[in-house]
């Protein structure tokens, strides 16, 4: 009985443990069960918050922006919307990116070109692969803003989707574009959310803003977002393009009137109305005339928010004369309007119009700001139309309505009006503009206000007072700029109420270059305390490695701060190899501040990445990088860095050849020159270079590799170089001088240089009139000015505009230095016009539209 009694016992204890383990692992399968639920349902919260639509249902071309195409004569009413497309090289390229992305890697590609030279077409093409493969998605943010939109939706960006950014610049090119950028980086490099392909366009004007390094540096996330993706777009169809289109006319009427009525083979142009609208505006009565030269203005000058017919029609009454003006009706707004809008030949007209954003979207700022925008209507220019006005208004100064006008547009646009009514001499209007925009937060615009209006009244703080109740903080290279600002005005009442707004808690470290100018500014202004402040936020720790000169920036800083613990916590980050070798310029800067802060093993470390990583593809880069490791003594990896080069010398252009030539030299590296003219280069030049003839020339005779440089002249290159490029001319020439080669010297000035170059190159005709005097070549002077290159040379580089004005008052021109000199307002170079002779004096206050100086103004007449 008790061996009973115990069984029974033991099968109830397990029947027991049993039913425990039993309830035990229901309970587990309904916690599973209940979270498999909540997983799912969370995946389905994270799918509908998902931005974008699938890619099948987007159908529509036009709603991404892609232009309309002409109505060809006698058209069948069943074409499809868009015409036949001919794929072209950019295409091929673009292909390879697309198929990176579906094989699961995010990639980004940025189409670079003019307006309607395809690029919207080509990205809407490239979506064809992924569509077929399925389940891929595609964003494009346009509400409230640009910026707004990217920032508000990318967090869930998931995977298998397309970020469309057409006309880019409107994303990425002011302050909060720069928050876009760096998400959109962040986003790329999320392997958790790949793949992803985000396709941009750009015209040529904004990519090189963009990726331009500037003081402050305004671009840099966009900058590290775009580089080393420029997919470039041609304006023109090549001559097998032209075949290939010529096969499919006759299954497109539209193709079939491009082929026979486009110029030049700018097919896309054409097929965009390009000629309608050019036809249109040029046929345009002057009232309306005027309203498309008030949008133009706008455009180039600053306007990158859709325009306000209130602006426009305010603004064009400024651009008709006396006599106009008398004989327009009262009806004239409405007719031009009618005229600008009207659809033709199924193109929209020069103005579209564009739906408002509404008033929740704006953002905080004066009290006036909805009655300066209003809620009338918005319109945009037709790009082409935009592109036109760039290029043959450049030189000219709208009138006084306009900037009248300009004063009351979107605050986005506000510091970018004032830059360019300042660099074209309209002073009290850029003062205007810049205290409006510093009203709604723009630190830029409050340094500009205070650093500028220093110069017209001194004693004045008024302007720094309001520049430091206003400006936003959240910039650290602005508001360092700021602060610098101050310092050189002498408001010191304004320094110390700046500091008092506590910058240093305030500035966002999404901008890594600007910590370390904020540290210095506040080490040169004595606020210790705000030193501490920011170096207590742990910059160190928290500031993105990716970025070489901002980390080289940030490690000098805090060098100079004597924060030996975060100079010791950044190097700890092991930033060496974390930095990006997008920009391998920034690797020169970088080496320098590590071996100024005595980080040998990082130094070392990045020498060694350097000779893994760089791009052997891009001469400018090795050159760069040869001298950086240079300067710093690491001449073990400079020489091996070098061999990689010469063992693949075969793949590049002479010019790369004869540059490293010289870099080898220069550094003393004497084997690896040996080698490098173990591979005979002079047997490979091309006349088609120039610029490498000379340069290889040079180089040959410093390194004096005499023999190199007899087969080379025998080879005759002043007979057989093209004589285009001013540049190439100009080094050739120098290069035979220099080597003493005389009757080559004279061969090349007997082919009349002079009167061949292009005046395409500004920078170009500069050294060429420079290299023409150097070898007394008096009559090639002579005929290089009867072509009168101060009168015709565009003058979008500054550096090349002040050159070519030395040359010019050393060669005692006067007549072609006074002609470049009163071109200067209208290109926008008036602080370069007020340095020469009295102009100083005379223009203090700036000066009109129409040339004379302006009266005195003061704070007190700004509104």
């Amino acid at each position: 009985m008790g061996l009973i009694r115990k069984a029974g016992v033991a099968a109830l204890l397990d029947s027991d443990r049993w039913r425990r383990a039993h309830e035990a692992e229901a309970r587990r399968r309904a916690e599973g069960t209940r979270a498999a639920v909540q997983a799912q349902q969370g995946r389905i919260v994270l799918e509908r918050m998902r931005p974008g639509r699938p890619l099948e249902e987007v159908s529509d071309p036009f709603q991404l922006e892609v232009h309309h195409a002409i109505e060809a004569e006698g058209e069948s009413t069943d074409l499809p919307v868009l015409p036949v497309y001919v794929q072209r090289e950019h295409d091929r390229l673009l292909e390879a990116v697309v198929e990176q992305a579906a094989a699961g890697g995010s990639r980004i590609a940025v189409l670079v070109g003019g307006s309607s030279t395809g690029k919207t077409r080509t990205c809407w093409e490239a979506l064809r692969p992924l569509r077929e493969q399925g389940g891929w998605r595609l964003w494009h943010p346009i509400d409230p803003s640009h910026p707004d939109a990217v920032l508000a939706d990318l967090t869930y960006v998931g995977p298998r989707t397309v970020v469309w950014l057409n006309e880019a610049q409107f994303y990425l090119d002011d302050a909060l574009g720069e928050r876009a950028a760096a998400g959109l980086r962040e986003l790329l490099r999320d392997s958790g959310r790949a793949p992803v392909l985000v396709l941009a366009t750009l015209w040529p004007k904004h990519w090189d803003t963009l990726t331009t390094r500037t003081t402050p540096d305004l671009h840099a996330q966009a900058r590290e977002l775009l580089d080393g993706h420029k997919i470039k777009v041609p304006d023109a169809f090549t001559s097998p393009d032209l075949v290939v289109l010529a096969s499919q006319a006759a299954n497109d009427p539209r193709l079939g009137e491009a082929a026979a009525h486009a110029q030049d083979g700018q097919i896309t142009q054409y097929l965009a109305g390009v000629p309608v609208l050019l036809d249109r505006y040029q046929e345009a009565p002057p009232p309306t005339k005027a309203l498309i030269h008030a949008a133009m203005d706008a455009r180039r000058l600053g306007c990158r928010s859709p325009l306000p017919l209130t602006l426009l029609a305010d603004a064009a009454p400024g651009y008709l004369t006396d006599a106009q003006w008398d004989q327009t009706n009262d009806d004239w707004l409405q007719e031009a309007l009618t005229y600008v809008t009207a659809a033709c030949k199924g193109i929209p007209g020069i103005l579209t119009p564009v739906k408002p954003v509404a008033n929740r979207n704006r953002r905080p700022g004066p009290a006036n700001y909805s009655v300066q925008i209003g809620s009338g209507p918005l319109y945009r220019l037709a790009d082409y139309l935009d592109q036109h006005g760039r290029r043959h208004r450049a030189n000219e100064i709208p009138p006084v309505a306009f900037w009248g006008t300009v004063i009351r547009a979107h605050p986005d646009d506000l510091t970018a009006l004032g830059e360019a009514a300042w660099g074209h001499g309209m002073r009290r209007d850029a003062a205007q503009l810049y205290k409006n925009a510093t009203s709604y937060g723009n630190a830029e615009a409050a340094y500009n206000l205070v650093n500028h209006l220093r110069d017209i009244h001194p004693t004045d703080h008024r302007p720094a007072r309001w520049a430091v109740i206003h400006a936003s903080l959240d910039n650290p290279s602005a508001v360092a700029e700021l602060l610098n600002a101050l310092r050189m005005a002498e408001a010191h009442e304004q320094v110390a109420a700046l500091l008092a707004r506590d910058p240093a808690a305030h500035v966002s470290f999404n901008r890594p270059f600007g910590i370390g100018e904020l540290l210095n500014a506040l080490r040169r202004a004595e606020a210790h305390e705000q030193v501490a402040a920011l170096l207590a936020r742990d910059p160190a720790t928290h500031a993105s490695l990716d970025n070489p000169s901002a980390v080289a920036g940030l490690l000098n800083a805090l060098r100079m701060a004597e924060a030996h613990e975060q100079v010791a916590a950044l190097l700890a980050r092991d930033p060496a190899a974390h930095v990006s070798f997008n920009h391998p310029i920034g690797m020169r800067g970088l080496l320098s501040a590590l071996r100024e802060a005595g980080a040998d093993s990082q130094l070392a470390a990045l020498a060694e990445r350097t000779i893994i990583r760089a791009n052997p593809d891009s001469p400018v880069v090795a050159i760069w990088l040869l001298n950086a490791l240079q300067e710093v003594g690491a001449h073990s990896q400079m020489t091996r860095l070098a061999e990689r080069f010469i063992t693949q010398i075969s793949l590049y252009k002479i010019s790369f050849v004869a540059r490293l030539l010289y870099a080898l030299w220069r550094v003393g590296a004497h084997e690896q020159v040996a080698a490098l003219l173990a591979h005979d280069p002079v047997a490979r030049i091309s006349f088609d270079d120039p610029f490498g003839i000379g340069w290889l020339l040079g180089a040959l005779w410093r390194a004096e590799a005499h023999e190199q440089v007899a087969a080379l002249l025998a080879r005759d290159p002043a007979v057989h170089a093209s004589l285009d490029d001013p540049s190439a001319v100009a080094a050739l020439l120098d290069a035979l001088r220099e080597v003493g080669a005389h009757e080559q010297v004279a061969a090349l000035l007997a082919r009349d240089p002079a009167a061949h170059v292009s005046f395409n190159h500004p920078f170009g005709i500069s050294e060429f009139l420079n290299a023409l005097r150097a070898a007394g070549a008096h009559g090639q002077v002579a005929t290089l000015l009867a072509r009168d290159p101060a009168a015709q040379l565009g003058l979008e580089d500054p550096l090349a505009v002040i050159r070519l004005l030395n040359l010019l008052q050393e060669a005692t021109s006067d007549d072609h230095f006074n002609t470049l000199v009163e071109r200067l307002p209208g290109a926008g170079y008036f602080d370069q016009f007020v340095q020469i002779g009295d102009h100083g004096k005379r223009f203090k206050f700036g000066r009109e539209p129409d040339g004379s100086a302006a009266s005195s103004w003061t704070w007190d007449d700004l509104e």
